[in-house]
C-alpha cells in the first residue's frame, strides 16, 4: 500500500484518494446526473422563478460537478506537495473553497454569454450557483476526509501488524542466540575433562559437539525446523550424554516416522534433556531413566525424579525458554509434575498449518 502521508503532515498520494481513482471521470458524471435528477424531482428550477430549460441546466450542472470535482484532483496532486508542512485535509478544503468560488462565477459568466435569459449574470443567479458549487465540494471532501482516514487506518494497521512480526522473529531469534553460548560453555568444561583422561572419547565428543553447533547456528535464525532434523540432532546430543555419563543416564528414545510433514523449533528436545541433566543426580548405582516418546498431542519427555540439592545456575534457559517460543507460535506446552516423574509435553505443527507468528 502506498504511503498516504509525506513531510510533517503530508500530502494524499492522489492514486489512492478518492478524487485520483480510476473511475473519477464515471464517479463525478454520476455525481452530476444525481444532481440534476434531484433538481428536476423537486422542481428546484423554479428558484429562477421563470421557465428555463432542462438541456441547459442539466449542461451547467455536469460542467459544474466536472470542474469541482478536478480542481480537487488539481490541489492534491500540485498544491498539496508544495505545503508539506500543512495538513492535507486542510489544504484541500481551503484550496476547494476557493476554487468552487472561481468555478460558481466562471458558470455564471459563461451561460449568462451563451445563454442568456434566465441565465445572466445577476447577484442572484450567481448566490444559487454558488450554493450548488459550494456544496458539491462539501459534500466531495467529506467523503474524501472518510477515505483519507479509512486509508490511512488501514495502513497503519498493516505497519502494526509488519512491526508485530518483525518485533516476534527478533525476539525467537534473540530465544535462539541465548542457546548457543549456553550449549557451548557447559560443553567445553567436559571436553576439557576428557582431553585429559580419554583421547579418543574427546575426539568422538569434539566430532559430535561440532555437528551440534553446526546445526544450532543454520537454524538459529528459525522459528521451526522438520521433526526428522530434530531428531537427528537430539540423537547426535545423545551420543555425547553417553559419552559423558555412561550407563548412568538411561535415555530410550522412540524410533519416530520419519515421513510425517511435522515441525518443531529448533533444539526444543536438547533443552529438556539437558534441563534434566541439570535439575537431577545420577550415578551408576542409581541411574537416571528418561523416555522420549511420541504421543498424540506431539512429544513425550519424560523422567525420573531424583532432584540435585543444589542446581547450577540456568541463566533464565530451559522450559521458560520453550514456553516462550510457543507462545510465539500461538501454541501451549503440557507440564505434568508429581513426586516421582516429571513430564513436557511438546507439540508439534504440521506443514500446512498457520500459527500466529507465521501468519
Amino acid at each position: 500500500m502506498r504511503n498516504i502521508m509525506m513531510g510533517k503532515f503530508g500530502n494524499i498520494d492522489p492514486a489512492s484518494s478518492m478524487f485520483g481513482h480510476r473511475y473519477n471521470w464515471l464517479f463525478a458524471g454520476l455525481l452530476g446526473i444525481y444532481s440534476f435528477l434531484n433538481i428536476v424531482i423537486l422542481e428546484g428550477d423554479r428558484l429562477f422563478q421563470i421557465e428555463t430549460s432542462s438541456q441547459s441546466i442539466f449542461l451547467i450542472i455536469i460542467v459544474i460537478s466536472y470542474s469541482v470535482w478536478f480542481s480537487n484532483l488539481l490541489i492534491e496532486s500540485k498544491i498539496q506537495p508544495t505545503l508539506p508542512k500543512l495538513h492535507p485535509l486542510i489544504i484541500q478544503f481551503v484550496a476547494s473553497f476557493v476554487f468552487a468560488a472561481l468555478i460558481a462565477v466562471c458558470s455564471v459568466g459563461l451561460s449568462g454569454f451563451f445563454l442568456g435569459g434566465a441565465f445572466s449574470f445577476t447577484g442572484k443567479n450567481l448566490l444559487l450557483t454558488g450554493g450548488f458549487a459550494f456544496r458539491i465540494n462539501l459534500f466531495l471532501n467529506c467523503v474524501n476526509a472518510i477515505v483519507f482516514f479509512n486509508t490511512r487506518y488501514q495502513q497503519q494497521q498493516l505497519e502494526a501488524e509488519k512491526l508485530k512480526t518483525l518485533t516476534m522473529r527478533a525476539q525467537v531469534g534473540s530465544l535462539n542466540a541465548q542457546l548457543n553460548p549456553h550449549f557451548f560453555f557447559n560443553n567445553l568444561n567436559a571436553l576439557s575433562e576428557l582431553i585429559r583422561s580419554d583421547g579418543q572419547a574427546a575426539e568422538r565428543y569434539l566430532q559430535n559437539l561440532s555437528k551440534i553447533y553446526r546445526y544450532i547456528l543454520q537454524n538459529k535464525s528459525n522459528e521451526l525446523v522438520s521433526l526428522a532434523d530434530e531428531m537427528d540432532f537430539l540423537q547426535t546430543y545423545l551420543d555425547l550424554l553417553h559419552v559423558r555419563f555412561g550407563n548412568s543416564l538411561q535415555i530410550e528414545l522412540e524410533t519416530m516416522d520419519q515421513k510425517e510433514f511435522n515441525l518443531i523449533p529448533p533444539v526444543v528436545l536438547q533443552l529438556l534433556v539437558e534441563n534434566i541433566v541439570k535439575h537431577n543426580f545420577f550415578t551408576s548405582k542409581k541411574p537416571l531413566k528418561v523416555v522420549i516418546s511420541k504421543t498424540n498431542e506431539g512429544i513425550s519427555v519424560w523422567n525420573q525424579k531424583q532432584k540435585k540439592s543444589e542446581v547450577e545456575e540456568s541463566m533464565g534457559i530451559g522450559l521458560k525458554n520453550i514456553m516462550q517460543r510457543y507462545e510465539f507460535l500461538n501454541r501451549e506446552i503440557a507440564v505434568h509434575e508429581n513426586s516421582d516423574s516429571f513430564q513436557v509435553l511438546i507439540p508439534l505443527i504440521q506443514e500446512n498449518e498457520n500459527t500466529f507468528s507465521r501468519r
